[in-house]
């Protein structure tokens, strides 16, 4: 089964209508203490085990607690967590629960509400929505895919501060894999059910608290539970605005603090105009190629191959995207980016019977954005190796439907990882039963490379590891990246503080200068 989650082709809400005259209007005055935030979409859901959309992960930093929060340039912090150790050769991890958290409505949180969360997750009727994150948890997948029983998953709750996670593989870091899942308020759920996120039942761990929601906009209160500090927001308001020039617009005027993703192609100007308002992030973000490997025309990997080849990433990224984002040739990043060789994509295609009187001919979905602009010199670049490609532009959800349900040739689709910035948690996602897995290519060796970097430590040993079972992507070439993207805002300087190495994105870190 296709799983293409919040991290690929990003889900966005409605465009936010009648702001673009706002620039023209002069400043807005700040409110004095409202964090005021443009994102590039809205939640899809408050409940963090059933939302797929990019900006629900982005959102649950705010009002719930991780099991592992985020320290300096991603590194590990306490969350629900306040320490965890690993044993067994990172096959047993042991996480020691913080005394004196409690819910918002005042109920104390102890061991087993993560266990019963993991356990939530697991079962088939309500799987966690990145549930393959987790496979990695003795039995996670069998109940999650097959039905099994979740209270068989690999987690115990020995006393109220102790959980123990048994690993069916050796990984060095699991402690990242609890970074981003959010432990849910169970004694919610038994009351309200499927209600439990509405406002006037809603319980959450994080800082803040959602007090108002519409089509567009969620507006958040400190949680007075939450382990707020003196500096915070009191408040914080997010629009959702798919149209990044508006939001562009909006930052200028005054009317927020910070803004998601200005106009990409514009980063040059942005970085002229704003100076150090401007702030760009590495981030395992991608664009990429997917190939439907049961497809006559990509079920030989050599074809594949040639096509990944064929075209001059350098040119994409610097005369169609003006330098603002770059070339992913490679997915472990700071490794030398393969050559464009269309001789070579020319032979190969040769020696496959594909020549002037016989191209390789195929349908590439792709989204109206930039994407699109790609496309047509991707496209243009390959009909000088003997191939015809036709552009099939539509929404993001037309695509999503169709790489779900295979029917596709091949697709240039984007996959955002958020904070997971180590390159085997973007590998992974194309592997079987990973969350991007559309292409319908399985090798066991793959599994196993990628299984093999994850239990190594030592991170000299480690990034060998990964180079292996890159080679073994890039060889059978099920996708192909074109570019790397940055994570970007834009950000008043009346916002302050934040985590070192990270972007604007953990919102209780931030405080507002006084005027």
């Amino acid at each position: 089964m296709s799983q293409i989650d919040r991290r690929t082709l990003i889900s966005s809400l409605a465009l936010v209508p009648a702001l673009g005259a706002l620039s023209a209007c002069g400043k807005t005055k700040a409110p004095a203490d409202i964090l005021r935030v443009g994102l590039g979409g809205g939640p899809d859901s408050l409940d963090p085990l059933k939302a797929e959309f990019a900006a629900a992960a982005l959102l649950f930093r705010q009002f719930y607690l991780p099991v592992v929060g985020y320290g300096a340039n991603g590194g590990p912090a306490p969350g629900f967590a306040k320490s965890w150790v690993p044993s067994n050769n990172n096959r047993t991890w042991t996480f020691e629960i913080a005394q004196g958290l409690t819910w918002s409505d005042g109920k104390p949180i102890n061991a087993n509400d993560v266990l019963e969360s993991l356990r939530l997750g697991a079962d088939k009727k309500t799987a966690y929505a990145d549930a393959s994150e987790l496979y990695m948890i003795k039995g996670y997948r069998d109940c999650v895919v097959d039905g099994k029983d979740p209270k068989t998953i690999g987690v115990s709750a020995p006393d109220p501060v102790t959980l123990v996670v048994e690993l069916d593989v050796s990984d060095a870091e699991f402690w990242s894999r609890m970074q981003e899942f959010y432990p849910v308020p169970l004694h919610a759920i038994a009351t309200h059910g499927a209600d439990w996120t509405d406002l006037d039942k809603i319980v959450v761990s994080g800082p803040y608290k959602p007090i108002e929601r519409t089509q567009t906009r969620l507006v958040f209160d400190k949680n007075p539970r939450g382990g707020w500090v003196e500096g915070m927001p009191a408040q914080i308001s997010v629009e959702a605005i798919d149209d990044s020039a508006t939001r562009l617009r909006m930052f200028q005027a005054g009317d927020l603090d910070l803004a998601q993703d200005p106009p990409l192609l514009r980063a040059a100007d942005f970085e002229k105009e704003f100076g150090s308002q401007y702030q760009r992030y590495d981030a395992p973000r991608l664009v990429y190629m997917s190939f439907n490997t049961k497809k006559p025309q990509f079920q030989d990997a050599e074809v594949r191959r040639a096509l990944a080849m064929g075209f001059d990433r350098s040119v994409i990224t610097g005369a169609v995207m003006r330098g603002s984002v770059d070339p992913a040739g490679r997915f472990v990043r700071g490794q030398p980016e393969p050559a464009y060789d269309p001789d070579q994509a020319r032979a190969i295609l040769a020696s496959k019977g594909y020549g002037p009187n016989n191209p390789l001919k195929f349908e590439l979905l792709v989204t109206k954005d930039e994407r699109e602009r790609a496309a047509i010199q991707m496209v243009d670049m390959w009909k000088k190796i003997g191939v015809e490609a036709t552009l099939f532009a539509a929404d993001s959800s037309a695509i999503v439907a169709r790489l779900n349900g295979f029917e596709f040739e091949a697709a240039i689709v984007r996959i955002d990882k958020g904070m997971k910035s180590d390159p085997i948690d973007l590998m992974a996602s194309w592997g079987e039963g990973g969350t991007a897995y559309s292409h319908q290519w399985k090798d066991p060796a793959f599994n196993k490379a990628l299984s093999d970097a994850r239990a190594e430590s030592d991170p000299k040993a480690r990034l060998a590891k990964k180079l292996a079972a890159e080679k073994i992507l890039l060889d059978a070439c099920p996708v192909t990246g074109v570019w790397f993207f940055p994570s970007a805002w834009l950000v008043n300087p009346r916002v302050t503080g934040g985590i070192e190495g990270i972007a604007p994105i953990i919102w209780p870190s931030l405080k507002l200068a006084k005027a």
